[in-house]
């Protein structure tokens, strides 16, 4: 029974933001035709990687909404680099949390945390075009349909967003739902504040007995 109530609980918080980032990749799908993306974030080099940070920054997407988000990048041909970036960057920051920041703590640290998702996300991407093989694979169904011409229309883009794209990743994000669900039942709600406690706790005392030999 507290499983049920967790899985419905954490639907009921992503929703929101899976909508909203469902909403992102069938506006990049309609109006961003594939040959930009290529372009500008296709490649495995560090001039991608920034592409992609520098577009990611400013995106008003969470953790949750920039994940249908990034993988329409990929499917258009961005490579595995620039899609990390782009994942990296996005969530920390926005236009939105950029302004709020701002207004809260001042416009130095609203410049630091941009700053901070910007080198971040492209450390990443980096990091991943060095280790990863950026071999895309694009499938046979959408060599021919790939190409997307502007007059797609809005019914089009809400087609794709909501019914075509949630198909391809609905099986990862319920599997990915009951996982976050089990943990939620199996672990107790303070579990990382208390472990991190302790680890403090060891570390001062550690520290002060240093201090007195």
């Amino acid at each position: 029974m507290r499983f049920l109530t967790e899985l419905w609980g954490l639907m009921l918080e992503m929703s929101p933001y899976l909508l909203l980032g469902f909403l992102f990749a069938g506006i990049l799908y309609a109006w961003f035709p594939k040959e930009k993306v290529t372009r500008y974030l296709g490649k495995s080099n560090t001039r991608s990687v920034i592409n992609a940070a520098l577009l990611g920054v400013p995106l008003p997407l969470c953790s949750c909404g920039v994940i249908p988000t990034g993988i329409s990048f990929y499917k258009s041909g961005a490579s595995k680099g620039s899609t990390i970036s782009f994942l990296i960057s996005t969530p920390q920051t926005g236009v939105d949390s950029i302004m709020v920041t701002w207004s809260l703590l001042g416009l130095p640290f609203a410049i630091f945390r941009a700053i901070i998702a910007l080198i971040s996300g492209i450390f990443g991407g980096v990091l991943s075009n060095r280790f990863l093989s950026n071999e895309i694979k694009v499938d046979d169904t959408d060599s021919a349909s790939v190409e997307i011409p502007r007059k797609i229309g809005i019914w089009g883009m809400l087609n794709y967003a909501f019914i075509e794209f949630m198909e391809d990743i609905v099986k990862w994000l319920v599997i990915g739902l009951f996982i976050a669900a089990a943990l939620a039942v199996i672990l107790p709600e303070d579990f990382f504040l208390s472990y991190l406690l302790k680890a403090k706790g060891l570390i001062l005392k550690k520290l002060n007995q240093q201090l007195m030999d």
